[in-house]
């Protein structure tokens, strides 16, 4: 789209309305939005998208109206109703639609001691935006209010609707995802700009949240025999787990994960349990998500963990007899892949190659939200900008990517929908 005097519009509008969204990124990550108090940074998203001019409106998500769907998971800090954003730019007509979805649920800061910056203070150093959330996902979703925005203030028209919405939950269930989905609208095409390093990711494995739940015998440390400590249960139990990812990745191979020897995992989140040092506990769980083929179904990963867990309880005296609870919450989250071919990755690789970058793809080893467009016949890949302290300390992300990333969103939305 070389001489464009239509992109030259709008790319001067992206460069114009950079201070305001620089304002409103940093007003959004200094605005905590962890799973189940996402409203405060929803309703600032949708003064925003007013504010451009957009058809904004904020719909609410009931957890509790999704639990009969087999994709929905129980999100512990989500059990109340929250809101969902969608924006709009009307088409005149004539031309196909495009969808940019994200996310503006955070995880927890966990420790505060290992911050080095405030983790919801937006400080910038040196081109880098520090908080919770920065990179994961509220820059991108910044990016992709400013692209709707800035081809809204051009004036050029496109024939084909653009939507923007921002959704609750993703990091969790996806919820917020599944709920929009049901709802509509519908799309020829999606974009969702999670954190990606600027690569188009094309597939993702399927991830499943448990709870392990292992019981003992509670009594005095001081009489050895007498008790049964359910912590040392329950570590026997995870280590027995620990092979798990190898029986998995044996027989995975997928184009999308050409080089990592082990892309499925299982990790250990949370343990809890007992409630004095000198006490043996009653009680111990653990939070679990390990990761699984593209194509399982749901089902087929929860049987193979149940069947570990029965197996490793078999072989354990105390555990046979008082075998190991499984509670299914969060993630039921199915595999994904995009054709790399498909004319909406074809059409973001042209417009990430017409601003200077070099188009490539990659696999995201975690979930996301995509899998629901699918579901819903739509056409979605990933592309947001880099930085880093993802889940983890001292998150950032990359300013100049992030300004990158609002060029080719709005250079992909121009072209897309004509």
């Amino acid at each position: 789209m070389s001489g464009d005097p239509r992109l030259a519009a709008v790319l001067a509008s992206v460069e114009a309305l950079a201070p305001r969204y620089h304002d409103l990124l940093r007003a959004l990550v200094a605005t905590p939005s962890v799973v189940g108090d996402e409203r405060p940074a929803q309703e600032m998203l949708h003064g925003a998208a007013a504010d451009a001019g957009l058809a904004a409106a904020l719909h609410e998500v009931d957890p509790a109206a999704l639990q009969d769907d087999p994709r929905a998971g129980l999100a512990d800090l989500g059990r109340h109703p929250r809101p969902n954003l969608l924006a709009r730019l009307p088409g005149t007509g004539g031309g196909r639609s495009l969808l940019l979805s994200g996310h503006v649920d955070v995880v927890p800061i966990g420790e505060p001691g290992a911050w080095s910056r405030d983790p919801w203070g937006a400080q910038v150093v040196d081109g880098r935006l520090y908080g919770r959330g920065a990179l994961d996902m509220k820059s991108g979703l910044v990016a992709a209010l400013h692209a709707v925005a800035a081809i809204r203030v051009s004036g050029v028209p496109l024939r084909g609707d653009l939507a923007f919405e921002s959704v609750i939950e993703e990091e969790a269930t996806g919820n917020g995802a599944l709920a929009a989905r049901l709802r509509g609208p519908g799309a020829d095409a999606a974009v969702i700009p999670e954190l990606s390093e600027e690569a188009l990711l094309v597939a993702t494995p399927g991830v499943l949240w448990a709870e392990l739940t292992t019981v003992g015998r509670s009594g005095y440390v001081g009489q050895p025999g007498a008790a049964v400590n359910a912590i040392d249960r329950m570590l026997d139990l995870l280590a027995g787990l620990r092979s798990l990812p190898a029986t998995l990745n044996a027989g995975f191979r997928h184009p999308a994960f050409p080089t990592e020897p082990a892309p499925l995992t299982l990790n250990v989140g949370t343990i809890e349990g007992g409630d004095w040092p000198s006490s043996l506990p009653l009680a111990c769980r653990a939070g679990i998500r390990f990761s699984f083929p593209i194509g399982w179904p749901v089902a087929r990963a929860q049987a193979l963990l149940a069947e570990r867990v029965r197996e490793i309880a078999e072989a354990d005296p105390w555990l046979r007899e008082h075998p190991p609870a499984i509670r299914w919450h969060g993630f039921r989250a199915e595999g994904w892949e995009i054709d790399p071919d498909a004319p909406i990755a074809t059409a973001l690789a042209q417009a990430v190659a017409e601003d200077g970058g070099r188009p490539r793809t990659a696999p995201l080893y975690g979930t996301a939200d995509a899998r629901f467009f699918r579901d819903a016949g739509i056409p979605a890949l990933y592309y947001g900008p880099s930085g880093g302290g993802q889940h983890g300390p001292d998150e950032w992300v990359d300013l100049a990517s992030v300004a990158r990333v609002t060029r080719v969103l709005a250079r992909v939305a121009l072209a897309w929908c004509g």
